[in-house]
């Protein structure tokens, strides 16, 4: 009897053994291997967490407010037609400085500074201001030369600028027809005068005329209107004449790097604007 309950406990406690102690290890090796892949998680959290943290600090306060485009004629033979725009996404009353703010490539390193402009053109007047935006303005960043030899914002006469030159983009004509503007009398002859005014009332927005116009005119038109076009109807009279027009000051700047050699890869680059902190505002990759 004594040698059964001995058979029996060992059969027991063999039992025990074959059954329960692997179901054990099983559990615990399924514990060990999700506490290996939550920690894994954690650690890839956590590195997310420092790299999104990193790239806030580098972040400008205006990465919202100020956006770049792709770059337009990219490595254009004329350096004139690669240019980048900026617009504004600013609060009614907010401004903000980007003189001294710049663009580069991430890739090649090559980068331009914005400099000035003239804030009341005058063509080749090399006078220039800090270019502060307000809401709803746009900047256009040309890597080549400006037709007027400066960087600048529009007005309401700066149409006349596009006469006998280029703009890429063209500027807007907006400029006061010169029929609109307060005429004198050119004549006390009733018919001269008429024919006078009906000369000018054909004279587009930001047009002038030249002296061979002024040839072809009919002898009824006096010479007092001659005189008058010629010195009248130009950008020097419009911007005199509407200075202080409240609609004077355009929305655009338009600023020149005076480069010629490639600043950007052709393909596979990426640009960035910085503030003058040296912080990220906006960048595009292409």
């Amino acid at each position: 009897m004594v040698i059964k309950g001995e058979i029996r406990g060992d059969s027991i406690s063999s039992i025990g053994t074959t059954e329960k102690t692997p179901a054990y290890n099983s559990n615990k090796e399924t514990s060990a291997s999700q506490n290996l892949k939550e920690t894994e998680s954690t650690i890839k959290q956590l590195g997310q967490s420092l790299d999104s943290a990193k790239a806030e600090s580098k972040r400008s306060p205006y990465s919202n407010k100020i956006r770049m485009s792709n770059v337009v004629g990219l490595n254009n033979t004329n350096p004139d037609m690669e240019y980048i725009s900026l617009s504004t996404s600013l609060d009614k009353n907010e401004t903000v400085k980007i003189t001294g703010w710049y663009l580069k490539s991430e890739v090649t390193g090559y980068g331009v500074v914005i400099g000035g402009a003239s804030l009341l053109p005058f063509p080749f007047n090399k006078k220039e201001d800090d270019i502060i935006l307000q809401r709803n303005d746009r900047v256009y960043l040309t890597k080549g030369f400006s037709p007027v030899g400066i960087s600048f914002r529009t007005n309401k006469c700066t149409g006349y600028f596009e006469e006998n030159r280029t703009f890429i983009p063209s500027l807007t004509i907006q400029c006061p027809l010169p029929k609109n503007e307060n005429l004198p009398n050119f004549s006390n002859n009733y018919d001269s005068n008429e024919a006078c005014l009906d000369v000018i009332d054909r004279i587009p927005k930001c047009s002038t005329r030249d002296s061979a116009f002024l040839r072809d005119l009919p002898d009824t038109v006096p010479s007092s209107c001659k005189t008058y076009i010629t010195a009248k109807v130009n950008y020097n009279t419009c911007v005199s004449n509407h200075f202080s027009d409240t609609d004077f000051p355009g929305n655009e700047y338009r600023v020149y790097f005076n480069k010629f050699g490639p600043l950007w890869r052709e393909r596979s680059d990426k640009i960035t604007l910085y503030d003058s902190n040296n912080l990220v505002v906006d960048s595009v990759s292409y």
